[in-house]
C-alpha cells in the first residue's frame, strides 16, 4: 500500500508546472539503484550518498573549470547492470538503459552527449522550451541526442498529434506507456526530484549525469551545455 501511495503521491506531483523565475539546479544520486521494483522511501533516499552540487551552466567566460573526464574502469563497469529499463518510443522503437557510473547508458547513443528531458503538453515553460530543443536538433550534431518524455498524462495518439503540430524533430516517450512509467519514478528518487517540470538531466558521453536542473532553459544555455560535455570523450 505505501508503494502504491508514493506511485500516485509522485504522479500528482507530475501535474505541477515549473516556473522559468524558480529555475533550479538539484544533485543526482550517485549511488547506483538497480531495485527497480521497490521504488525507496522519501526517508531511505535521504539516507544516500549524492553527488556534489552540479553547476546551472549559464554563459560561461573561458576560464570555467571544465568537468572531470575520467572513464570507468573495467572492474567498475563490470559491475553496472544492464537492461535495468527498455523505454518505448513514440515512434514504437525501443530505447535500452543500463547503469553508468554516477549515472545512465543509452545503449543506442552510447558515446554521445544525451539530453533527457520531462516536459508536459499544457506546462507554458515546457512549451517554451521546444523551439530551443528543436533548433539545437536542427543542427544535426551526431554525438548529440535529445529525449524528452511527456509526464501530464496525455495519450499517446494525441502525443503524435502534439508532435506534428508542434513540428518536434527528437525523440518522443509518453510517461502512459506503461514500459516508461517506473523509468520517472527512477529519475525521481536519484535526483531527489520533487515532479516540477520541465525537468533537464544531462549526460555526457560516458553516461555520467553532469547537469540536473528543474526550470525552463534557453537555446543559448541548451548549446552551452552541449558544447561542454561533448568535449568530455
Amino acid at each position: 500500500m505505501t508503494k502504491i501511495l508514493t506511485i500516485l503521491l509522485f504522479a500528482l506531483l507530475l501535474t505541477a508546472c515549473g516556473s522559468e523565475d524558480k529555475s533550479e539546479t538539484k544533485n543526482f544520486n550517485a549511488e547506483k539503484h538497480t531495485d527497480t521494483t521497490t521504488p525507496a522511501t522519501l526517508e531511505e533516499l535521504a539516507k544516500k550518498t549524492t553527488m556534489p552540487p552540479v553547476e546551472k551552466v549559464q554563459e560561461k567566460k573561458s576560464s570555467t573549470t571544465q568537468a572531470s573526464t575520467k572513464k570507468p574502469t573495467e572492474a567498475t563497469t563490470e559491475k553496472l547492470a544492464k537492461d535495468i529499463f527498455q523505454l518505448t518510443t513514440l515512434d514504437g522503437e525501443t530505447l535500452h538503459v543500463d547503469e553508468a557510473q554516477d549515472g545512465i547508458i543509452f545503449q543506442e547513443h552510447k558515446g554521445k552527449v544525451v539530453f533527457l528531458l520531462f516536459f508536459g503538453y499544457r506546462c507554458p515553460p515546457c512549451l517554451g522550451e521546444i523551439p530551443a530543443l528543436k533548433a539545437l536538433a536542427d543542427e544535426k550534431h551526431k554525438d548529440l541526442a535529445i529525449v524528452a518524455m511527456e509526464v501530464q498524462r496525455l495519450p499517446s495518439e494525441q502525443l503524435k498529434l502534439f508532435q506534428k503540430d508542434k513540428g518536434i524533430n527528437y525523440t518522443l516517450l509518453s510517461g502512459e506507456e506503461q514500459n516508461n512509467g517506473p523509468f520517472i519514478s527512477y529519475i525521481g528518487q536519484r535526483a531527489q526530484w520533487g515532479g516540477s517540470i520541465p525537468f533537464f538531466v544531462a549526460i555526457n558521453p560516458h553516461g555520467e549525469v553532469k547537469v540536473v536542473h528543474v526550470g525552463g532553459m534557453s537555446f543559448k544555455e541548451f548549446k552551452t551545455i552541449y558544447e561542454k560535455l561533448s568535449q568530455e570523450k
